[in-house]
């Protein structure tokens, strides 16, 4: 549909309107008419172009307030400053790497030159004086710990004081890095204690074990105040792996540091960036260790310069303000106005007033909306007919139904009640001639007038049970609503002992617990079961199985002919003179009363198995493998 044709849609709707106008004021409608004459066609007719348009005086005059520029000024100068706050903590890493470095190396060459000196002292001592004059200026204790005793002593050392003490009542740090580097292996292996305060500055041990001797080397470096100097940048922590300081006196605040997304990245090796308040972080790695150095900055400290151009944003934002206040005006009156009003009109539709007025004479999009709605509530008006219709149809077809079913139910009481008063007379009368023949004479005419007897009243039974079958038909097959968890093996004893089984024998292979109609259950078996003993003999045995979701009845007769298989469930089907036809079809009709599968396993060859499946929630058999086929009589 074109816009034109959409405009006579519009107007045709306000000329079928009761009053031939809309229901907006007066000075409106005038307004829209000039507006009209004023406005381009192409933007009138198109609620895109009026809101592009709009939009357009906006953009022009935060573009003329310098946004763009700020931007630019704003992002430099946080790169610029971040990268230098990251430029200070990698440089302090890498100090902290090399001074602990250099220590590991000292120590790891100075306890391999004394694996290759005497051990007496005096030898021992004459080392650690060389090891004190070579060694850098951060290094600032030297100890032979002697560890062959209950404790470890110190047996020599550059300091005085020091020797034959031992290590824990001297320094309970040096404790762990001693334990750990006697108890290595590797004669390069360097241990470093945890960081304590050594006259107003801190310090760590490293401790090398000294080769083919129980004792170890012990080197105690002081760490440059400069190393740690939080700088012009801020200030400045080391963290260990753990997110611990590591050196604890020189650290302030550093648990929201640890805390941060930076500090695992760090720890992986490269150097991140974060936040924590209204601080900045970088985070750098330290080689050779787990630890990461923090350095932390105030944000409006290291942005400072930044601000000068949030004052021009705040001047662009006011006007940006100023400039979306009247966009908003206009959008609010083309727009939102419109559209309030059509929502109030599709809620009196959703409560029922099918005749709502949604007539207009905008010619843009909110127009033709106005139209389309229109014409879904016509639609929805024509469903709503239609549905009526069609769920008064469906309630008369359901009433009919239940008059069907009524009836038919009616039926089989009405046949079977007709049927039985007859039969009544007739038995009575076949008593009373059965009597009377006591007191014929002639033995031949006796037994003659007896075999007509017989064959009556062998019609009369069969008549009996073509009436129960008949009701059990239309009653058993009635959906069941109820159902309670049986034992299989229960009722299927029971069932048994309902039957007349003479010399037949059953035999029950397991049992579960399943939900069903017990009744119902109990006169299927029932009906299986006597199917078995008329056609295999009082002889034969049956026998109740499991399925993986049922179970079966099996018996040892010669099963059932090929060319049967399809009709062995079939109502009136039997190869029983004495037989109704209906047994089976009982059964089925339980089965699928319970919403359970009935079928004859073709492929069993030891007689005749009757398979319930579905009986469980279980998965079904996977007869995909399997040389067994199923004929299943739906």
């Amino acid at each position: 549909m074109t816009g034109d044709d959409d405009g006579a849609h519009s107007r045709d709707r306000t000329a079928d309107h009761p009053t031939g106008r809309t229901s907006e004021p007066e000075p409106e409608r005038t307004l829209r008419g000039r507006f009209r004459r004023v406005v381009p066609s192409v933007v009138r007719r198109n609620y895109a172009a009026r809101l592009v348009v709009t939009l357009a005086v906006v953009a022009l005059l935060v573009s003329a307030a310098g946004l763009a520029g700020y931007v630019q000024v704003r992002n430099a100068v946080e790169d610029d400053r971040t990268e230098m706050l990251t430029e200070a903590a990698t440089l302090r890493a890498s100090s902290l790497g090399e001074w602990q470095s250099g220590v590991r190396a000292q120590t790891r060459s100075f306890s391999g030159t004394l694996a290759l000196v005497d051990g007496n002292g005096t030898s021992v001592r004459q080392s650690l004086g060389r090891f004190a004059a070579t060694s850098s200026a951060n290094v600032v204790e030297i100890h032979y710990v002697d560890g062959s005793g209950a404790q470890a002593v110190v047996a020599a050392s550059t300091e005085q004081s020091a020797a034959e003490r031992s290590t824990a009542s001297m320094r309970p740090a040096w404790r762990p890095a001693v334990r750990e580097a006697r108890a290595s292996t590797d004669p390069t292996a360097v241990a470093s204690s945890a960081a304590y305060e050594r006259d107003g500055g801190q310090a760590m041990a490293f401790a090398s074990p000294v080769a083919d001797r129980d004792a170890v080397l012990l080197v105690v470096g002081t760490v440059d105040g400069r190393r740690l100097d939080s700088g012009a940048t801020g200030t400045t922590a080391v963290l260990d792996g753990a997110g611990d300081p590591v050196f604890p006196t020189a650290a302030r605040d550093t648990e929201r540091y640890a805390a941060r997304a930076g500090s695992e990245t760090a720890r992986g090796g490269e150097t991140a960036t974060g936040e924590a308040g209204d601080e900045m972080l970088a985070y750098a790695p330290v080689d050779g260790t787990p630890w990461v150095v923090v350095t932390a900055a105030d944000r409006a400290t290291l942005f400072g310069p930044s601000r000068v151009v949030g004052r021009t944003l705040a001047a662009v934002i006011a006007l940006a303000f100023l400039s979306l206040g009247v966009a908003a005006l206009v959008v609010s009156r083309e727009t939102v106005t419109p559209l309030v009003r059509l929502r109030e009109r599709i809620e009196s539709i959703e409560d029922g007033d099918l005749g709502a007025d949604l007539s207009t004479e905008r010619e843009d999009e909110i127009g033709r909306l106005y139209d389309a709605v229109a014409d879904a509530r016509d639609a929805l008006a024509e469903q709503i007919r239609q549905a009526r219709e069609a769920r008064e149809m469906a309630e008369q077809s359901k009433r009919e139904l239940e008059r069907q079913n009524d009836r038919l139910d009616q039926f089989a009481s009405t046949l079977s009640h007709d049927l039985r008063n007859p039969l009544t007379v007739a038995r009575g009368h076949l008593e009373l001639l059965s009597a009377q023949l006591t007191t014929l004479d002639g033995e031949t005419n006796r037994a003659e007038l007896r075999t007509h007897v017989e064959k009556v009243e062998g019609a009369h039974d069969r008549i009996e049970s073509i009436i129960d079958d008949v009701l059990t038909l239309t009653r058993e097959g009635e959906s069941i609503e109820q159902t309670a968890e049986v034992a299989l093996d229960d009722v299927a004893r029971d069932a048994w002992r309902n039957v007349d089984s003479g010399g037949a024998t059953l035999e029950i292979t397991g049992t579960r617990s399943i939900r069903a109609d017990r009744s119902r259950l109990l006169r299927g078996l029932e009906n299986l079961f006597r199917n078995s003993i008329d056609h295999v003999g009082g002889d034969v045995t049956v026998a109740v199985g499991l399925l993986s979701d049922g179970f079966y009845v099996a018996d040892d007769g010669p099963g059932i002919p090929e060319s049967q298989l399809g009709d062995v469930f079939e109502y009136g089907h039997t190869t029983s003179e004495d037989g109704t036809g209906l047994g089976l079809s009982i059964v089925k009709t339980i089965a699928e009363a319970h919403g359970w599968r009935l079928y004859v396993d073709s492929t069993y060859e030891d007689g005749a198995m009757f398979v319930f499946s579905n009986v469980t929630g279980g998965d079904e058999l996977d007869w995909s493998d399997s040389e067994f086929e199923r004929v299943d009589v739906e």
